[in-house]
């Protein structure tokens, strides 16, 4: 496969850029007791976090188009690992939520232009392409919050052969310590990707942007590919969220298993890329998004209703499986109905409505918390997840490649 530095650095990029919020999810608790925060409050933050993650999405789709989709990818990580050191020096609840912001405008930038990139990369194969970028961030995001939750936890667990002891550094000199990552990979990109890209610079940018406001109502399957993507984001991105402090204050679970569930969770969604870039270049997509969000429902129910340790670790690892592997899937049917020059706007599209409009999951899930219980928030996932499998219904059939 050729390019290999584009999907090594690619995957590196996107799994940073998902475990700077990975870092949040975990050490949330802790954030929520130094500053003395309610549910609805941090959940607030999170929003803020994640609805400029998907906003921003919307120019940095633009900005790969026009300016290169490399040199965005490399500005987002480079932007992340400012805000991470930004954010262990926060003082009050203003400066936090001020610092988490330019986070989430950083993290914004990357996925319609790492994910650009690798669609213009891998022409052939590309549902392949799309699944290896996503096991690399599955990976990388598998091992965030076990490593976050050694770091910032004090506590000593006994787990079945020995006792795992956190080493109580707390949550600001964690997030500064993920700063670090964010360097190198941006100095990598910068040094060793060496793909040469064609610039979309001889359309003006006014024309530019009318053709990207065009795009959900010249084709029919992208307009329902991007209803379907909101719903998607809301109940995965409640799940990114929430669910590790769910499992803390519901399943009463220490910060350290916590990590470890979160931490399979995440490598479980591996599996997921891995099954849904290779299933997408075989199967109907539309039949797989279908299957895929019906066994989301399912396993979120199974979770809901796991009372004992065997029932929730196999639902969270389940869960891990199906939110990861529509993805390859939808991003492969995006670029199959969309033309290359065009794409990184299109992506910009439904990542925006992914993590935009997803991006409310957190406020809802923290009102619905603060009002009623936080075990509640599952069945909010729930609903979300069943309206998904819905419109996936309406997608039109495409026959196997």
């Amino acid at each position: 496969m050729k390019h290999k530095s584009v999907l090594l650095f690619t995957a590196l990029a996107h799994s940073l850029d998902h475990s700077y919020i990975v870092v949040f999810s975990i050490v949330m608790p802790l954030i929520m007791v130094e500053f003395n925060m309610s549910y609805s409050e941090i959940g607030l933050i999170g929003s803020l976090i994640a609805f400029l993650f998907g906003l921003n999405a919307i120019p940095a789709g633009f900005l790969s188009d026009r300016i290169g989709s490399r040199k965005i990818a490399a500005l987002s990580i480079l932007f992340c690992s400012i805000a991470a050191a930004l954010v262990s020096i926060a003082w009050n609840r203003i400066t936090l939520a001020l610092f988490f912001i330019v986070m989430g405008i950083g993290a914004g930038l990357y996925h319609p232009s790492g994910i650009s990139l690798v669609s213009k990369a891998f022409e052939k194969h590309r549902s392949k392409a799309m699944g290896i970028h996503g096991i690399g961030g599955n990976l990388g995001q598998a091992i965030t919050p076990i490593l976050t939750a050694f770091l910032a936890s004090p506590e000593v667990v006994p787990l079945v052969f020995f006792s795992a002891a956190g080493l109580g550094l707390g949550w600001r000199t964690t997030y500064l310590l993920w700063a670090i990552p964010g360097i190198l990979v941006f100095a990598g990109i910068i040094a060793f990707v060496r793909f040469t890209e064609e610039p979309v610079r001889e359309i003006p940018i006014k024309t530019m942007l009318k053709d990207m406001a065009r795009i959900p109502f010249d084709n029919r399957n992208i307009a329902i590919l991007l209803i379907l993507t909101s719903f998607q984001g809301l109940y995965f991105n409640g799940l990114m969220y929430f669910l590790p402090t769910i499992i803390r204050d519901v399943k009463f679970a220490p910060l350290i298993v916590v990590g470890l569930l979160t931490g399979l969770k995440e490598g479980m969604g591996a599996l997921g890329q891995a099954f849904g870039g290779w299933s997408g270049d075989r199967y109907s997509k539309r039949s797989l998004l279908i299957a895929f969000n019906l066994v989301s429902t399912l396993t979120l129910a199974w979770f809901f209703f796991a009372e004992n340790t065997v029932g929730i670790v196999l639902s969270v690892a389940l869960m891990g499986v199906s939110v990861y592997a529509f993805q390859p899937i939808q991003n492969a049917l995006i670029a199959e109905n969309i033309p290359t020059d065009l794409r990184g706007r299109a992506y910009g599209l439904s990542f925006f409505t992914s993590y935009g409009i997803g991006g409310l999951a957190p406020l809802f899930s923290g009102a619905v918390a603060q009002i009623f219980s936080l075990s509640a928030v599952i069945p909010l996932m729930i609903s979300f997840a069943v309206i998904a499998t819905l419109v996936a219904t309406q997608i039109k059939q495409s026959p196997p490649p």
